[in-house]
């Protein structure tokens, strides 16, 4: 958890979380390297505010030996730029 809130996804505005999913496939063990790899797989403009949209976000935190430990969904609202 403390790579993903310390990874900083580089959204202007900030993080308004709307909602998400956490499982754990495989268990971590003392002395465990891991990383995260983080990938947008979906952005939708929000119904009721045209300034704002919802991303999703699967993060994915894998051990020194590339198995996936952790994965986190997120559902972060974002602002959206401005159509000129």
């Amino acid at each position: 958890m403390r790579l993903n809130v310390e990874s900083e996804l580089p959204l202007a505005g900030g993080i308004i979380g709307a909602g998400g999913e956490i499982t754990w496939p495989a268990p971590t063990r003392p002395g465990d390297t891991l990383h995260v790899e983080s990938e947008v797989t979906e952005i939708a403009p929000s119904r009721s505010k045209p300034d704002r949209g919802i991303a999703v976000v699967v993060s994915r935190t894998i051990n020194q030996h590339g198995e996936v430990v952790q994965v986190l969904t997120a559902k972060p609202v974002v602002p959206r730029r401005t159509s000129t």
